[in-house]
């Protein structure tokens, strides 16, 4: 699933409206990392909720002003599994889905909520990533945000300071509102305590609100360990309640003390410099060398702009039940393993640190230690680099499946027989066809194969097994991220016999026997799917196919049991502007 397509699945639109307008109630979608499958959904009258917002001149700036005057407000939420309702089988009775509903009750605004926050244990660097992967201009009034037990303290501060920063160049005028989780009390065996005094001064820094969770319980009279779920991380249905009261209470006194909202102008407290060169390298871009195993050469590693970045690597896929492992070389060499025993019972995509002080000069290889694990893959992460604790560079290195040059470029597309270039195309006969620059859409036939050229390449041209010649078929068109694109499954298919019959046609003024290939032609419509120039020339090539990205991999948890995020291509491009996924659809 790519990443605007997991923006449109978690995001919950209106809870509320203007004072006399219907409610409008989404429940929140399960996101991932809990048990039910339910997705409640009611809508008001769409026609009458734009034309009562409209009535209402939006006058206040921030978040803050516009609940006091109730306008309606956007509110994100990114955070661990204590956002994501992880331990609930009601994701109605979450903190992120009551808060909204308080806050239309409290200030009589239309609330929209995105949540984004991923399951379980993923850390403030899944955050980092997600708020890189936000369109800029994103217009958001605010953001929670609730990270800390899964963060050993190293860099929790880096990478939390790295995605609020990111948050404020994204949506301009977002105001912050941090979570200290309850675990900070429940669970003394993580790190949300140790990481109190970083959030707070960090969200101090960006003009933002601290929601210190426990504390607050406890001055309430609560007792925060009563209302633990059994993990002692999260909070049971009492204690979501409570947390949404807490929230609620929070962002009224903000709303009396007329906070106001961020500045991108601010000065940073950690050092983050380096986080600003980012880019999420998409699944599409690899090569799968087997079942287990992608690779994709060090020059496809560029930002949205074509630099090579190079620094800090994370892997973005799912954790399956059962034993997981990562495992990376740079160049042949191994750079970073990681390995986690997962007790769910359903898989959670989870985006976790690999290695610092990634520079391959050549290629870099991924292995999983599964087919299944392999499928999840989403991409890649690389950012400016950030030193991390040296138990990264402690691992035990594995044999995995390393491609030489050759065979990567070839599972790329990539050209590497000149001879065939000059020739102009698959099985050229004559010196002179080099001479001839052909068109796209100029055919030929050789040795009884129909070709069609396609800017600047040869394709074969092959029946279409469905026997019908106005049904046609689906397929994608693909461009590398290399120089020289090669357009893969390009489609050419007639919906007549008298299409076909012009295919034919355009085969006689080419160069090749058109004899053996005529009658297939005139009789039934023709996929054109891409083959690069070595495997034109070849009967069969013995090298694994390159990777597609599919309904398996990426957010999409395997059987679709859980809502997750994508691919992080937006607009059917990924983070680098190229296209991963446009459908041709024939007739």
């Amino acid at each position: 699933m790519d990443f605007k397509t997991f923006f449109e699945q978690n995001k919950k639109a209106c809870v509320g409206g203007l004072a006399g307008v219907t409610v409008v109630l989404l429940g929140v979608a399960a996101i991932t990392g809990h048990n039910s499958g339910t997705t409640v959904e009611t809508t008001a009258d769409a026609s009458t909720t734009a034309e009562t917002s409209a009535s209402v001149a939006t006058t206040a700036v921030d978040f803050y002003s516009k609940l006091s005057a109730g306008e309606p407000v956007s509110l994100l939420i990114i955070g661990d599994g204590f956002s994501s309702g992880n331990n609930l089988d009601d994701y109605s009775k979450a903190w992120a889905e009551l808060i909204s509903t308080k806050l239309h009750e409290e200030f009589s605004s239309e609330v929209t909520i995105d949540n984004y926050a991923l399951p379980s244990s993923n850390t403030a660097y899944s955050g980092y990533v997600i708020a890189n992967e936000l369109p800029d201009g994103s217009e958001y009034d605010a953001v929670i945000l609730s990270f800390g037990n899964y963060d050993t303290p190293d860099n929790f501060g880096t990478f939390y300071e790295g995605m609020v920063r990111a948050l404020v160049n994204k949506c301009p005028g977002i105001s912050i509102i941090s979570l200290i989780e309850p675990s900070s009390v429940t669970n003394p065996d993580g790190y949300s305590d140790d990481n109190a005094s970083a959030i707070q001064s960090i969200t101090d820094n960006y003009n933002g609100i601290t929601v210190d969770i426990a504390k607050l319980m406890q001055d309430n009279g609560s007792d925060v360990s009563a209302t633990a779920a059994s993990d002692m991380i999260n909070q049971n249905e009492d204690g979501n309640a409570a947390t949404a009261d807490i929230i609620l209470s929070s962002i009224k006194t903000a709303v009396n003390d007329n906070i106001g909202h961020s500045d991108s102008n601010i000065d940073s407290i950690n050092d983050i410099s380096a986080l600003d060169d980012y880019a999420y390298i998409p699944v599409a871009d690899f090569a799968k060398v087997d079942d287990t195993t992608f690779a994709i050469p060090a020059d496809y590693i560029t930002d949205v702009d074509g630099n090579v970045i190079s620094g800090l690597l994370g892997i973005d896929y799912n954790y399956l039940p059962g034993s997981n492992d990562v495992y990376v070389t740079s160049d042949g060499t191994p750079f970073g393993r990681h390995t986690v025993e997962f007790d769910g019972t359903e898989s959670e995509q989870h985006i976790v640190l690999i290695n610092d002080n990634f520079e391959p000069t050549d290629h870099v290889t991924i292995s999983f230690a599964s087919a299944d694990e392999a499928n999840s893959f989403a991409g890649m992460i690389v950012t400016g680099n950030v030193e991390l604790p040296a138990s990264y560079d402690t691992f035990e290195p594995k044999e995995i499946t390393e491609p030489t040059t050759e065979t990567l470029l070839t599972l790329l597309g990539e050209d590497t027989d000149e001879d065939i270039v000059s020739e102009g195309g698959p099985g050229s006969e004559s010196d002179d066809t080099s001479a001839d620059v052909p068109a796209d859409g100029d055919t030929k036939y050789v040795d009884g194969v129909l070709y069609e050229y396609y800017q600047g390449d040869w394709y074969e041209v092959i029946n279409d097994d469905t026997g019908n010649p106005d049904m046609g078929v689906k397929s994608q068109v693909v461009a590398t991220r290399s120089a020289n694109e090669v357009i893969t499954n390009k489609e050419s298919v007639h919906s007549s016999e008298n299409q076909a019959a012009d295919v034919t046609e355009a085969a006689v003024s080419t160069e090749g026997s058109i004899e053996a290939g005529t009658e297939a032609a005139s009789e039934t419509a023709v996929e054109s799917t891409a083959v690069s120039k070595e495997a034109a020339t070849e009967a069969e090539t013995t090298a694994p196919e390159a990777t597609e990205s599919g309904s398996d991999s990426g957010f999409v948890n395997p059987g679709e049991a859980q809502a997750a995020a994508g691919n992080y291509s937006i607009n059917e491009t990924d983070a680098n502007g190229n296209v991963v996924g446009s459908v041709v659809e024939t007739y």
